[in-house]
């Protein structure tokens, strides 16, 4: 799971689960990042904000990056 957290009225990625405050959790499934990207709902309960669309896709482009950049280093380290 990675956590979505709020820091100075953003939300941002926190994949080390460190930043203080409330946080959200989200499936770093495609599908589930697909889904979370178009859905129309606009407040996040665990987080207690709103999220515009484009703060919702531009989220779900991050943690895809990171999961797609994750499994290159792996398949990297597997290599050597």
């Amino acid at each position: 799971m990675v956590r979505i957290a709020i820091r100075q009225s953003v939300p941002t990625i926190d994949p080390e689960r460190r930043v203080s405050g409330r946080g959200g959790y989200l499936h770093p499934d495609r599908d589930c990042l697909a889904k979370f990207a178009r859905s129309k709902v606009r407040e996040l309960r665990s987080l207690r904000c709103t999220l515009t669309l484009d703060e919702r896709r531009h989220i779900a482009e991050r943690i895809a990056e990171l999961i797609q950049n994750a499994a290159g280093q792996r398949q990297f380290a597997e290599i050597r």
